[in-house]
């Protein structure tokens, strides 16, 4: 096999792979009426518990349309509460509800378990190069 053709081997397994891991997530979230993107929103705020609208985006690597739609949707869901910021009366910030932190531990735990049923088959030093080969290709792009 040419080096290119591994090359394609390669990215259309890790597309694969990406694919089935968002449908398998998506299934274990949907008994919680939150999507992928939506969890994802859920664990960034966690980590910073008064996020704008623009810093979700760019941490989840997402235009600002597709934040503002799901921010939408979280807030009708009862996951987020919008306030001011204190230092700019115009710049609006998110907070994660009672409701949302209550579940987040829930979501996580089914996460995890999810994680280690994928990675079982591997040892730990395995698990370590696969991430220094990712980290290396993601770098490099």
């Amino acid at each position: 096999m040419a080096a290119t053709d591994s090359y394609e081997a390669v990215i259309h397994q890790l597309g694969m792979l990406h694919k089935r891991l968002r449908r398998e997530q998506g299934r274990y979230l949907e008994e919680y009426d939150i999507s992928v993107i939506e969890y994802h929103i859920l664990i960034i705020m966690r980590k910073n518990p008064q996020i704008s609208q623009n810093d979700l985006a760019a941490s989840l690597d997402v235009d600002k349309a597709m934040i503002s739609r799901q921010i939408q949707a979280m807030e009708q869901k009862g996951f987020l509460r919008s306030t001011t910021d204190p230092d700019c009366r115009r710049k609006k910030l998110f907070v994660l509800t009672q409701k949302a932190q209550e579940l987040i531990p829930v979501l996580q735990e089914g996460h995890c378990q999810g994680l280690e049923q994928i990675f079982s088959d591997l040892d730990d030093q395995q698990v370590q190069t696969l991430y220094e080969i990712l980290e290396g290709l993601v770098r490099k792009i």
